[in-house]
């Protein structure tokens, strides 16, 4: 670990060395890592960052300016904590441009006027590094047996950072990669909480897996110090990588595929193991971010995931999907954007449609995932039947609920609102009663309907002027939508069952 250069300057040793501060460092706490002595001019390569260099400067004696400055920006680069020259025979004074090439490159510089052995400083403070550090490993140890104790009792993520946060005294929070919350404790109350999200004082990667899932974040407490809180973030990271694998599939083999079939099948009990999960399939939403479900039929379903992962890596979503009993299915985060009001309806109108039946659920918050995903599958079916090809589950709900109809109880709907229509079609041939759905869906806007149907304006208004005669009532009747909107639907329900012959039994 290391020693403040307070702390160093404060050791009887170098208290007795009558030290003087030539270039101030920027801040007292500057770690020393470990104190070296040397005397040959090119030790700047072989010392590291943190480390601290005495020298009574007889290395630098034989030589002139410009190698005494490059000698000072040497050991700055290397990031050594500080240098302290002894004044005496090498060196009776400390020269100008080492003290102004300190300066220039934030150096701490420090002259010792007094002759003390190098060693017994070296001693002193190498051994009182070393003494702080068998104190913390003492405290991390005492830290992680407790956490293994919770562990092996059943507790899991919230049991860890508890542990961790009651012998500290300070904040603790278990994070995914994205920033959501898993499990936190010892933080009084949210400021506090995000105060630590923004910037704690120790922070380890949690990899269960090797997968970047998330982070372990702890915050200063009584007693503790930065070197303590680094050494403990690491042990303790590894116990959460354990926590978090068991909440898990329990192992590496398919953390996406065994994440949706539990939410399809409802079985995922709450957000924070929705959390751990998502983040071993690599799922890190934002924590704003809404939450889409899509499902998908196709031939090869591969050929759909990755159609999606083109979407997801060009928009810069997280995507979690695969492959769920012959289907392709999978969650897409949305975070908020001036053109994502409608989270579902802009990811509908960017997803390939080729070759597949995609739907599109409710964008919902991560909690709710699991409802938007069940959504999706279960209108596939219907969007299957009808043969859509990327369309929205709201798009759909009136046509799973008539889906439950058999051909007499949708015939009878048709008949009683349709029937002048569907006879028309059958003698010349039109295709009135479609173009008539399609009006419908989009609203009554015959632009959007002229496109849908690949026609022009003008061929629209007399398709839809001949409706309204042949139907002896106007499209566009406020009191008649409704009725002509599900018998539209119940007929393309029974024209998709003709075409598929998938008929069920008549009640």
């Amino acid at each position: 670990m290391a020693l403040s250069l307070e702390e160093f300057l404060a050791l009887a040793a170098v208290r007795d060395a009558d030290p003087g501060v030539a270039v101030a460092p920027e801040a007292p706490g500057t770690a020393v890592r470990w104190v070296h002595s040397s005397e040959i001019y090119e030790i700047g390569p072989l010392l590291s960052a943190g480390d601290l260099l005495l020298t009574t400067g007889l290395g630098l004696a034989g030589v002139d300016a410009g190698a005494r400055r490059h000698w000072v920006r040497e050991l700055a680069g290397r990031g050594v904590a500080a240098a302290c020259l002894e004044l005496g025979r090498s060196l009776p004074q400390l020269p100008e441009e080492v003290s102004d090439e300190a300066r220039r490159a934030r150096l701490p510089l420090y002259v010792l006027r007094r002759v003390v052995p190098f060693i017994r400083i070296c001693e002193e403070a190498n051994g009182a590094i070393l003494h702080a550090d068998a104190r913390r490993l003492r405290v991390v140890d005492a830290v992680v047996d407790e956490v293994h104790d919770a562990l092996a009792a059943g507790g899991g993520t919230p049991a860890l950072v508890s542990c961790v946060a009651a012998a500290t005294g300070g904040p603790v929070a278990l994070v995914t990669r994205s920033g959501q919350v898993v499990a936190a404790a010892g933080a009084r109350d949210q400021r506090a909480t995000d105060r630590l999200l923004r910037r704690p004082a120790a922070s380890a990667v949690v990899r269960p897996w090797d997968v970047d899932w998330g982070a372990v974040l702890l915050g200063a407490g009584p007693g503790t110090d930065d070197a303590l809180l680094d050494l403990l973030a690491a042990r303790v990271a590894k116990l959460a990588a354990v926590a978090v694998a068991r909440a898990g599939t329990g192992s590496p083999g398919d953390p996406a595929a065994a994440l949706l079939t539990d939410l399809l099948a409802d079985t995922v009990p709450g957000t924070r193991e929705l959390l751990l999960r998502a983040g071993l399939g690599d799922f890190h939403p934002p924590p704003a971010a809404r939450v889409v479900g899509l499902a998908a039929s196709a031939p090869d379903p591969r050929h759909v995931l990755a159609g999606w992962a083109r979407t997801a890596h060009g928009c810069g979503l997280e995507l979690l999907a695969d492959r769920v009993r012959g289907e392709a299915l999978g969650l897409v985060a949305v975070p908020a954007a001036p053109d994502r009001s409608d989270p579902a309806g802009w990811l509908a109108g960017r997803l390939p449609e080729e070759g597949a039946v995609t739907t599109v659920g409710p964008a919902v918050p991560l909690a709710e995932a699991g409802h938007s995903l069940r959504q999706a599958h279960a209108a596939l079916p219907t969007a299957t039947l009808l043969g859509r090809g990327t369309v929205l589950t709201r798009e759909l709900t009136l046509a799973q609920l008539l889906g439950r109809l058999d051909d007499r109880a949708l015939g009878r709907l048709v008949d009683d609102a349709l029937a002048p229509l569907v006879a028309w079609d059958a003698a010349t041939g039109s295709d009135l009663v479609r173009t008539l759905a399609v009006h419908l869906r989009h609203g009554g806007n015959r632009t959007r309907t002229a496109a849908a149907l690949h026609v022009q304006r003008q061929s629209l208004h007399q398709r839809l002027r001949r409706i309204a005669t042949v139907l002896g009532r106007p499209v566009d009747d406020p009191a008649s939508h409704d009725d002509l909107v599900v018998a539209t639907t119940a007929a393309l329900l029974l024209h998709a069952r003709d075409r598929q012959g998938d008929r069920p039994r008549r009640r």
